[in-house]
């Protein structure tokens, strides 16, 4: 059978790897001196076969070994030199420094950052202004990665590694990540969060409760919103009024207060807002907004279940529960290529404009990785032949290498 019309120009998987800024990488690789006494298996190669196996959900190094080698013709699009085998593969997830490959995930958001949405559609104008901070921990299968909490019952600890996200709203994806162990607390992150617009609206769960960040932020003009962690000391200094609409709304009560104890150093004023859902679940909320009504406020908190829907596609979509490798460094570089894998996704799917869910679109990369179809009309027309049945010209149109 010969090969179809419809199928021209790179495969679904080379359109991918093109968006990525090689030159920008490249710089990372000799800074980093990822490549130093290597003679084949280069740091280029090593990222393009974990995105590979990502995209294609392979969940074992010799499932990527073979797939590579099934579609050898295919990987030349992707500027791959070197097909590793199983045990190359292997070494070189060990010890090739992962600190490259947070580099290389670093300088693709920069670059590609300008493809993601900019803004939300939402009346609100705070909206634009979120940024949300949140982390999810991933059982390993053995203790490699010290993990908080008491043994199972056999006397076994697993580890666990903490992936700690800050995002901007309107991009919906990760624009700050550090990865730690599972027993690293979720307030150590805190320190990372230095460079955001003032006006930034930073949005968190009650783990994070750091009084002297809060006092710093006050300072710089950033505003935030979390919830009240029990066994906080709460002096109420002032009850705010609340009109009908808000009492509509679920708010119980506004209030002035101070957070700390006499004998502590560090104390914060703020607002504490209790509020109540429709299903009459109670939250208490604490800010240092005292200029946008309490409703608004308990609608911000609403928006950070967003940073849980990234972490929800990175473990359904891209095989973030199974590692191919048994230690820390070859588990970091996994976590940070599907990082990657999660953004080129992300800026294709803000590149249509028809509203494609992420699983399906992940599920079509999957499915068409290797098939030399134009991923922009097969996502616009949704496979249907004269969406596919495209000249080279439609494919140059959705050219990222080149901005407008």
């Amino acid at each position: 059978m010969g090969k179809s019309k419809h199928f021209q120009g790179d495969p679904v998987f080379g359109q991918l790897v093109k968006l990525l800024p090689k030159n920008a990488l490249n710089e990372v690789i000799r800074e980093q001196e990822a490549d130093k006494f290597t003679k084949k298996f280069y740091t280029w190669d090593h990222l393009i076969t974990m995105l590979f196996g990502a995209f294609t959900h392979c969940s074992s190094l010799r499932e990527i070994e073979t797939g590579i080698e099934g579609f050898d013709s295919r990987m030349h699009h992707a500027q791959l030199q070197h097909f590793p085998g199983k045990s190359t593969f292997a070494d070189a997830n060990q010890k090739r420094n992962a600190k490259v490959f947070e580099q290389i995930f670093n300088s693709s958001y920069n670059y590609l950052k300008q493809f993601l949405p900019d803004s939300c559609p939402s009346h609100q104008d705070w909206v634009k202004d979120l940024f949300l901070v949140d982390s999810t921990t991933i059982t390993l299968f053995k203790n490699i990665m010290k993990s908080a909490g008491r043994p199972a019952g056999d006397g076994k600890k697993k580890g666990g590694v903490k992936i700690h996200v800050g995002m901007h709203h309107n991009e919906d994806a990760p624009s700050v990540v550090r990865l730690t162990s599972s027993a690293t607390h979720d307030s150590q992150f805190l320190k990372n969060i230095d460079k955001l617009p003032e006006g930034s609206i930073l949005v968190f769960d009650k783990a994070y409760r750091d009084y002297k960040r809060f006092n710093e932020w006050n300072e710089k003009g950033f505003s935030w919103v979390t919830r009240l962690k029990r066994g906080s000391q709460v002096s109420v200094q002032q009850d705010l009024e609340i009109d009908q609409e808000d009492q509509e709304a679920g708010v119980l009560k506004d209030q002035h207060v101070e957070l700390g104890h006499s004998a502590q150093k560090e104390k914060v004023i703020c607002r504490l807002i209790e509020y109540q859902d429709k299903d009459n679940n109670k939250f208490q909320f604490i800010t240092n907004d005292f200029q946008k009504s309490p409703s608004q406020i308990a609608l911000i908190y609403k928006q950070r279940w967003q940073i849980e829907l990234l972490f929800k596609r990175l473990k359904q979509n891209l095989q973030l529960g199974k590692f191919l490798g048994d230690n820390e460094n070859a588990i970091r570089i996994q976590i940070w290529c599907n990082l990657l894998a999660d953004l080129l996704l992300m800026v294709i799917k803000s590149g249509v404009k028809r509203q494609w869910s992420y699983s399906t679109l992940a599920g079509l990369v999957r499915l068409h990785a290797m098939n030399y179809i134009n991923i922009k009309e097969l996502l616009k027309y949704g496979g249907k032949q004269r969406g596919i049945n495209k000249t080279a010209q439609s494919q140059r149109e959705f050219d990222y290498a080149n901005p407008p």
